[in-house]
């Protein structure tokens, strides 16, 4: 099964505010989990408008890359 997931799913991961989805997502494997290029864009977007987009950007791009 895959799983396509959503911006604030992803957000919530990379920040870690959510155990139960930190605890799903390292239960499935890598290859069995997508990201749009919608999703993607509006990540990017976040992490142009934070206070700390170059560190925001890296996040992100580990993120994507393990995926």
């Amino acid at each position: 099964m895959k799983y396509l997931l959503d911006t604030n799913t992803c957000i919530r991961f990379i920040n870690g505010r959510s155990p139960n989805i930190r605890a799903r997502m390292l239960a499935i494997d890598d290859a069995e989990i997508a990201i749009s290029t919608i999703v993607q864009a509006e990540m990017y977007t976040g992490s142009a408008k934070s206070q700390t987009p170059q560190r925001s950007r890296e996040i992100q791009e580990d993120f994507f890359g393990a995926l």
